[in-house]
């Protein structure tokens, strides 16, 4: 289900707050390295904000959501992301704000600036807002969203301007600690404050694993005989999305290919929730099928390796992690082409 829109009252702050900070020009002195930290004041969690628009390129703030965001900001800043990688489209998990001109505004954005009055004129002047999530096609605000929008926009102004005045204040006093503005309420009133915080521990991605279908495990093991083949296993964002009512996801995709030959085995698309017990029938309808138990299993991630070790230890093949799967790679070069209709 859809989660709640924004009411017009609130499109109206959000857009006042955007028009207020691209008024002070923030990127004329902060660089995109200058990171800082605003309490979301209804979840408690902490999102790390990076001005972008040093290079005249392109003006804009994200916000990243937690130490997850953060991680996957700095990868992407410190060049740690391979384009090639499928999934690397999927590393942003953040809100942004751009401000672009009126070519690249969406219908629904321009009639909702007219309902709400705003004339907006020339370059950059127009406030675009979106919401990227890891999975997900990048999507218009939500109302909780767009309230915590607001506040980040407000403190992320209030650091900017101090910023100038002294452009030391966001060195830390002890590594890998950032400043953050936090909020808390007293007599009715809310009242931000800075604080030095190291991010929090970050989550893990994957649940553990399904139970092992022992009996099932054994029947393989005593009915189908291992030969030396070499399977290449990964699982990554499909190149196209769905919808399904609400916001456009991209399924998860499992890909079994023979490395000598090239022979795409399986593919198979499901949602996040309940890929991990699919892949896993997956990879062991293949072996009962193909009647096949391969010798060796290549894989690269190691979400991967976690899902697959419990049923390799146990039907005797060898698990090695590589850098490059290169058939799956090629399959899904043809998937993206396919999607793209080229």
């Amino acid at each position: 289900m859809e989660k709640s829109k924004p009411t017009l009252d609130e499109w109206k702050a959000l857009y006042d707050a955007a028009v207020e900070f691209r008024n002070i020009k923030p990127w004329e002195w902060v660089k995109e390295t200058d990171i800082f930290g605003v309490q979301n004041p209804q979840a408690g969690e902490i999102g790390y904000c990076s001005i972008m628009g040093e290079m005249g390129e392109m003006l804009a703030m994200a916000v990243y959501h937690g130490t997850e965001g953060l991680q996957g900001y700095l990868k992407i800043l410190n060049n740690q992301v391979k384009p090639e990688d499928p999934d690397s489209l999927h590393i942003q998990d953040c809100l942004i704000v751009m401000f672009e001109d009126k070519r690249f505004v969406e219908k629904e954005d321009i009639q909702l600036i007219n309902r709400l009055g705003y004339k907006f004129k020339g370059h950059n002047a127009w406030p675009v807002f979106k919401s990227y999530k890891p999975g997900y096609f990048p999507w218009f605000l939500s109302r909780d969203e767009a309230l915590y929008m607001v506040e980040a926009l407000n403190q992320a102004k209030d650091v900017c301007l101090r910023l100038k005045e002294n452009n030391q204040m966001l060195h830390p006093p002890q590594k890998n600690q950032y400043l953050i503005r936090l909020s808390e309420t007293k007599d009715g009133k809310v009242i931000w404050k800075d604080e030095w915080r190291e991010p929090a521990p970050i989550k893990t991605g994957y649940h553990a694993n399904e139970p092992v279908d022992e009996i099932r495990l054994q029947r393989i093991k005593n009915t189908i005989k291992q030969v030396p083949a070499v399977w290449e296993i990964d699982f990554f964002f499909a190149p196209t999305a769905v919808r399904e009512g609400g916001r456009p996801f991209f399924p998860q995709a499992i890909m079994i290919a023979d490395h000598d030959t090239g022979f795409i085995h399986d593919v198979h698309l499901a949602q996040k929730d309940t890929c991990q017990k699919e892949f896993s029938e997956k990879f062991l309808l293949r072996m009962e099928n193909t009647l096949i138990v391969p010798m060796e299993i290549l894989v690269r991630k190691e979400d991967v390796a976690k899902l697959l070790e419990p049923y390799t230890s146990r039907l005797n093949i060898k698990l090695s992690k590589t850098k490059k799967l290169q058939n799956v790679d090629n399959a899904i070069k043809s998937m993206t082409r396919h999607f793209k209709g080229f």
